[in-house]
């Protein structure tokens, strides 16, 4: 035992005269240093004593009376230490002044930072709003929510700098910038250096240590944490931080881009930051462009204007745009870039209205909803993502069933899109009334195309070679030039909705089918296809496709025939296509005829061999599907077709194949057949 006398001897000296006053402040932390040094060396020697001890025992010694005592005192001794170091160390946040502080005890920090702030505009309310929420004592967490730009975090700083440090009803605030992905690890560290926990406390600590640190200095205190950028959940129990409630008088406020994130952090207050109104961004603007350059000329005041109206009321882009014009003291200076600035007018016409089916369309038309078995799934994921983007702010609502998206928003994406890339021409917006030859040569490089533009003058030859989607947007436009669709080899969405045409144009069965005969990628590309919204068509007529092998037809309110082109017809109302020789619909294994309400019969269902699945939803005009032996159909469907009262069966029908026949009883009931023993045959299959 005279190995650790020496050792007691220190720590039993150290520990009586911090317990009975602490010393005095200026010698506090070297006395807390050279008790936790000395505890380390005990814990040491313990170690030591006691392997050895154990050893002995293994070899049938017994431990003495007073080596038991020792290594029970040394653990007790532990606890006792620790807890005097816990005191300390608190003592030491709360008392160093600058006249005893050593090397290792750093000066404390404000209880409140004032960050840098310029003069705000149009933040008055919500600073109210936000202020009065701090006050109310059941509003533990509140949060800021609104699209990118919009002021949330010069709001925030105006609530740190105006209220919090002015009102001095919290002990200490902390600012975290927590962005993405967000780091329980980077918001500790945050927290330690406002708290100046030593680095001995803190080196080498796991997490949950680490929380443990945190939450013994900051559950005396009434504090404001304030997080700026939040992506997602940020657990603040992992983090450390008391959880804000009446008791504590203690808050959390957060600022974020979605109402989700509000959600996730349990606010429960979540207040969004609108833009600017119209007044507030003029004034706004002006200023950031100076008095020097207003004057410059006459006219720039009203073009500063215009151009301030175009920033849509975001603070960011009128920040941004204004200091960018600062030094622009001509009027054709100005009326470019006012121009630029309507370079991406929106698609949608209406206040840049936005059907959600029309949205949901086009995503299903370039790809981006390919990993779903059916229309309705991707429909309903298409929902799904409109209502995400909703909650995040980049659409907003415009009545039932429609959003909008901020015109700013839509044109930083189209930057991204295009010029960021390298080719501002790979999205391309026209609307003028009429094309030069100048514009119509950018079409080449176009990857995607609006046009809302007068095309019937066109008369040079026109070329689309990297074009995958054209959308036209002019109700006025009733024909096309010669030739418009004979160079688009790429093409994967044409969207004519917005137009005033009574019939598709020449080159539209080519352009849907030729591209087949010399490309054996887009061939396999045509085992499944779907068609959709062919608005205005009577008439469908399909070629004959080996490789197909699904087919969907859906929401075509006036298709009254589908037809099988197998003479290579033209010029007739609907949709034609060249026909592929010496093919027929072998491979075609799954037909789904949707929301047809016009659809008479399906009797080209001759030319599908092996059909195996056959789904009739929503054809309230159908009375009956053609009879025909189906050899391999497994799933018949019917559904929402009150008239249709005859299968497609007989008595050789599916008889080694079939597996179910799904209809609502009613329906069932409400069927002919040709005689008793079919019936009987097929009602087991019934479900």
């Amino acid at each position: 035992m005279d190995c650790v006398s020496p050792i007691l001897d220190v720590v039993t000296r150290v520990w009586n005269c911090t317990a009975k006053h602490a010393v005095y402040i200026r010698d506090l932390q070297e006395n807390m240093d050279s008790l936790r040094n000395a505890m380390q060396e005990l814990k040491n020697a313990y170690q030591d004593v006691k392997g050895r001890v154990e050893l002995e025992e293994q070899r049938q010694m017994k431990r003495t009376n007073e080596v038991n005592g020792w290594l029970h005192s040394v653990l007790a001794m532990e606890l006792e230490v620790n807890e005097i170091l816990e005191k300390g160390d608190q003592e030491i946040q709360k008392k160093c002044p600058g006249t005893c502080c050593t090397r290792n005890c750093r000066l404390p920090q404000a209880p409140v930072d004032e960050r840098p702030m310029e003069k705000t505009v149009g933040l008055d309310l919500m600073f109210t709003e936000v202020c009065r929420c701090i006050q109310d004592e059941e509003l533990g967490i509140i949060g800021l929510y609104g699209m990118g730009g919009a002021g949330k975090t010069t709001l925030m700083t105006k609530v740190n700098n105006q209220f919090i440090r002015a009102s001095k009803i919290f002990e200490i605030a902390i600012w975290v910038v927590v962005s993405r992905p967000a780091s329980v690890e980077k918001v500790q560290e945050v927290i330690r250096n406002k708290l100046d926990i030593p680095e001995d406390r803190w080196r080498n600590r796991t997490e949950d240590e680490k929380a443990v640190a945190i939450f013994n200095v900051l559950k005396a205190k009434r504090l404001v944490m304030l997080l700026d950028d939040v992506w997602e959940r940020l657990d603040l129990q992992k983090v450390g931080v008391p959880s804000p409630n009446s008791q504590n008088k203690s808050k959390v406020i957060l600022t974020t881009r979605s109402l989700d994130v509000c959600r996730a952090m349990e606010a429960q207050k979540s207040l969004k930051v609108e833009c600017l109104t119209e007044d507030e961004a003029i004034n706004l603007f002006k200023k950031k462009v100076g008095e020097t350059t207003l004057n410059s000329h006459s006219d720039i005041p009203q073009l500063a204007e215009i151009a301030a109206k175009e920033c849509q009321g975001l603070p960011l882009a009128i920040v941004t745009i204004g200091r960018a014009m600062a030094d622009k003291k001509t009027p054709q200076e100005w009326e470019r870039a006012i121009q630029m600035l309507r370079t991406y007018p929106s698609k949608f016409s209406e206040d840049h209205q936005i059907l959600d089916q029309d949205l949901i369309f086009l995503w299903i038309g370039e790809g981006f909803l390919d990993g779903f078995a059916s229309i309705d799934e991707a429909f309903n994921q298409g929902h799904h993502i409109i209502e995400h983007l909703k909650t995040v702010c980049l659409f907003e609502n415009d009545g039932f069933d429609r959003v909008k998206m901020h015109d700013v928003i839509r044109d930083m994406a189209l930057w991204l899109a295009s010029e960021y890339r390298g080719n501002k021409n790979i999205i391309l917006v026209e609307e003028v009334d009429t094309m030069e030859v100048y514009q119509v040569s950018k079409w080449k490089e176009a990857h995607r195309l609006y046009l809302s533009t007068s095309l019937e003058e066109l008369t040079i030859p026109l070329s689309f070679p990297n074009l995958l989607t054209l959308i036209v947007g002019n109700e006025d436009l009733e024909t096309f030039p010669s030739g418009f669709f004979h160079f688009m080899p790429v093409i994967k969405v044409l969207d004519l909705s917005n137009t005033g045409i009574t019939k598709l144009p020449a080159g539209i069965g080519a352009l849907s089918f030729q591209k087949l005969l010399n490309s054996q990628k887009l061939l396999n590309a045509m085992r499944d296809l779907e068609l959709w919204n062919l608005e205005g068509m009577s008439i469908l007529q399909l070629p004959r496709i080996k490789h197909l092998r699904s087919l969907t037809v859906y929401r075509c309110g006036e298709l009254q025939d589908i037809k099988v082109n197998l003479e290579n017809e033209r010029g007739r109302r609907g949709f034609v296509a060249n026909s592929m020789p010496n093919s027929i619909f072998y491979n075609l294994r799954g037909v789904h005829v949707n929301q047809l309400p016009k659809l008479l019969d399906l009797t080209w269902l001759i030319y599908i061999p092996s059909l195996e699945r056959l789904i009739v939803h929503g054809c309230e005009s159908m009375e009956e599907v053609i009879a025909l032996p189906f050899p391999s159909l497994k799933t018949l469907c019917v559904m929402e077709c009150p008239n249709l009262r005859k299968l497609p069966l007989d008595s050789n029908s599916a008889r080694n194949s079939l597996k179910t026949i799904e209809g609502t009883p009613e329906w069932w009931q409400g069927l002919r057949w040709e005689d008793e023993t079919i019936e009987l045959t097929f009602t087991p299959y019934n479900k």
